[in-house]
C-alpha cells in the first residue's frame, strides 16, 4: 500500500519529522510505501512540517529574548517565508532571566529579513514563546517608536512598557504589501482571566504575586496602542497567543488561521491523501481535546473527505476516538508503560506499525 504519514510531534521524545521517518522506515520494511507529510497546528515544530517540502533554510543572527544575539532559522520558497517565533523568543533560549527582562524584538527582525528577501507571504507559528510583552519588542524592531513622559525613547523589554507615554509609527515598516498569516490554535484574548498572563504567564516564570503587575503592563500597552491603531482589538480570539504577540500581529494587519488547516494547505496534504491508499496520523497524547483542531482531527477530516482509511497512532490515548478513525492505537497501553515508551519511542513505534501493517 501507499500510505501518507502525517503526525504531529510526540512531545518530549520525537519531533513530527522524526516520527514520520520512523513510521516510513517501518512501513517500507513491511513492503509498503510511506509518503512523509509531518504536520503541525502552529505550535512547536512548525518548521519541521516544511522540512520535506523543498524550502530553503535561511540562517540569521537576531536579538534573542534576553537581549543577546542568537542564531535563528526560517524557511523560504517562492515568495513564502515560514517563521517559528520561538526561534527568536522561545523558552529554550532562556537562561535565568526574569520575565520582565525579555523581548520579542527578534521576531520583528526575522520579519524584516524575510521581507528584504522578497517574501510576499509570511507564515508565523507562535508556539513555545518565553515572552509576555504583547509583541511590543517586535513592534519596536519593525520601526515603531515609544517615548516616556520625559520625552526620552523607551527600551525594548517587557519592563519598559509601563514607562510608555506615546507611540510614533512614522518609521514603522509598512506591512500592507505582504500577507501575514498566524498559524495558531490558541483562542484566548489578550487580557483577563483567560488572557495571556493569567493562562500562560506561569509557564514562562511569572510568579503568582506578579500576575497582576504583568496584566497591568498589557492593559497599559493596549490602551496606548489604541492611539495609532484605533481598530486594535485585545478581545479578538487568539490575541493572547505567545504572550500577546498574536494581538500585536493582528493589530499590524496579520490574519489568524487554525494552524493545522493552514499547514495542511501549504504542504498539499489533501493532494497527497487523494493519491494514496491509507493515512496515518498521531501525537504524543490523544484525548478529548484532539478533536478540537488538533493535527489528528485535521488529517482525519481530509481522509474522510476522500474515503481513505485513517489510523491514529499516539504515545498515549485517554479518550475513545474510535468513531473518527479507522483504528486507534497507543504506544503506552497502560500508565506504567509511559516511561518505558519514552525511553525508546522509535522501537515501540516501529513495533506498533508492524502489528498494524505487516503483510
Amino acid at each position: 500500500m501507499k500510505i501518507v504519514i502525517a503526525p504531529d510531534s510526540y512531545k518530549g521524545t520525537l519531533d513530527q519529522y522524526e516520527v514520520a521517518r520512523v513510521m516510513q522506515d517501518a512501513l517500507e520494511k513491511s513492503g509498503h510505501t510511506g509518503i512523509v507529510k509531518p504536520m503541525s497546528d502552529g505550535g512547536d515544530g512548525l518548521l519541521k512540517s516544511f522540512s520535506n517540502e523543498g524550502y530553503a533554510q535561511i540562517t540569521v543572527n537576531i536579538t534573542g529574548p534576553e537581549g543577546d544575539t542568537v542564531e535563528a532559522v526560517y524557511y523560504f520558497k517562492d515568495g513564502t517565508a515560514v517563521i517559528e517565533t520561538a526561534e527568536a523568543c522561545g523558552l529554550h533560549l532562556i537562561t535565568d532571566s526574569h520575565p520582565g527582562d525579555r523581548t520579542t524584538f527578534g521576531v520583528g527582525e526575522m520579519i524584516m529579513h524575510a521581507m528584504d528577501q522578497g517574501a510576499a507571504h509570511i507564515i508565523l507559528g507562535l508556539g513555545g514563546s518565553a515572552t509576555n510583552d504583547g509583541g511590543y519588542g517586535m513592534f519596536m524592531a519593525l520601526g515603531g517608536r515609544a517615548t516616556g513622559a520625559d520625552g526620552l525613547p523607551s527600551g525594548i523589554f517587557n519592563r519598559d512598557i509601563p514607562k510608555i507615554s506615546s507611540f510614533d509609527t512614522e518609521s514603522l515598516r509598512t506591512l500592507d504589501r505582504i500577507t501575514l498569516t498566524i498559524a495558531s490554535d490558541v483562542n484566548n484574548p489578550l487580557l483577563g482571566q483567560s488572557g495571556a498572563v493569567s493562562v500562560f504567564g506561569p509557564q514562562k516564570g511569572i510568579a503568582p504575586e506578579e500576575v497582576e503587575m504583568f496584566e497591568t503592563m498589557l492593559q497599559h500597552l493596549s490602551q496606548k496602542m489604541k492611539e495609532p491603531f484605533p481598530e486594535s482589538d485585545p478581545d479578538a480570539p487568539g490575541s493572547g497567543a505567545a504572550g500577546g504577540l498574536g494581538w500585536m500581529l493582528m493589530t499590524l494587519g496579520a490574519e489568524m488561521k487554525p494552524g493545522g488547516d493552514l499547514v495542511a494547505e501549504k504542504i498539499q496534504l489533501e493532494t497527497a491523501i487523494m493519491e494514496t491508499d491509507a493515512v496515518i496520523t498521531g501525537e504524543g497524547r490523544s484525548d478529548s481535546q484532539t478533536l478540537h483542531g488538533k493535527v489528528p482531527a485535521v488529517v482525519a477530516k481530509l481522509a474522510r473527505k476522500h474515503r481513505k482509511p485513517c489510523y491514529l497512532i499516539s504515545g498515549q490515548l485517554t479518550a475513545d476516538l474510535g468513531d473518527y478513525f479507522t483504528g486507534t492505537h497507543a504506544l503506552a497501553e497502560t500508565a506504567d508503560d509511559i516511561q518505558k515508551v519514552m525511553e525508546d519511542t522509535p522501537f515501540h513505534l516501529e513495533k506498533k506499525i508492524n502489528e498494524i501493517f505487516s503483510t
